[in-house]
């Protein structure tokens, strides 16, 4: 595999495995009252109910992981830029969720 590609394919599995820790968190902070969901898209998909949020962010990760097994990584320079936006994004939020919880815990 070119090394291009695969430095896409794994921020892929990265971005994948960001998602699943960041839909726990939130589960959590909110659950016990501890945060709310400042992503007006994501809040409005957990007032929905929190099986649909959590199937939601799951199958976004499956999907990402997918993408990867069967080679249909898209290798444009959008695509690599926006992943790693989301990778650096999430890490930022999963960095709030974690010290939130922590500290008002």
């Amino acid at each position: 595999m070119k090394r291009k590609v695969m430095h896409l394919v794994l921020l892929f599995y990265c971005f994948s495995l960001l998602n699943l820790i960041d839909a726990v968190l939130t589960v959590a902070g909110i659950e016990s009252s501890l945060i709310t969901e400042a992503n007006p898209l994501m809040e409005m998909i957990y007032s929905f109910g929190l099986g649909v949020f959590i199937a939601l962010k799951v199958l976004l990760s499956v999907a990402l992981v997918l993408l990867t097994l069967y080679k249909k990584v898209p290798k444009s320079k959008l695509v690599k830029g926006l992943t790693l936006f989301a990778a650096a994004s999430y890490t930022a939020v999963i960095g709030l969720h974690s010290f939130w919880l922590v500290r008002l815990a």
